[in-house]
């Protein structure tokens, strides 16, 4: 099983909060149902995650828009980890990414005194579903073209 250890500071706590809120951490909001598996190949990945969150009402589009609002104004600030290590993540919008109802992407780079993990982030909204995926490895992330085509796969299977 994979250890989840998301950073737990930053310079910019809303960042943090918004990446951590869609990736790391199970959502507790009232009427929300929520699924995710994660896959890794290796100690240094590549790793994958799909994330569904089906929430009431406009709920999923409210999520997205509220995501991609926050990750926009984020470029690069400081992370830390509950045991002392110290980075900096870079996020590097891409905008929509033409995929479900709506969608949003973007490659997210986290770099240590120790490593680099790159990130591509994909969010989709199909009717009331948020579909969160997350295609990670260390140094460099898979190539965004598959990326976004696991993206469109999860998106076709909610229809």
């Amino acid at each position: 099983m994979l250890q989840n250890d998301p950073p737990t500071r930053s310079d910019h706590v809303g960042c943090l909060d918004t990446l951590n809120a869609l990736e790391s951490y199970r959502t507790t909001r009232a009427g929300i149902a929520e699924a995710r598996v994660t896959f890794a190949q290796s100690q240094s990945g590549p790793f994958l995650q799909e994330v569904l969150r089906r929430s009431p009402g406009r709920g999923a589009r409210d999520e997205l828009e509220h995501a991609a609002n926050a990750l926009s104004g984020c470029a690069t600030f400081s992370i830390g980890w509950s045991d002392g290590m110290t980075g900096t993540e870079h996020v590097s919008v891409l905008g929509p990414a033409g995929i479900g109802d709506v969608s949003w992407h973007a490659t997210i780079t986290v770099t240590t005194d120790t490593f680099t993990v790159q990130e591509n982030l994909v969010l989709v909204v199909v009717g009331t579903t948020l579909v969160i995926l997350s295609e990670a490895a260390s140094p460099t992330a898979p190539a965004r073209s598959r990326t976004l085509s696991l993206a469109r796969t999860a998106a076709a299977r909610l229809r």
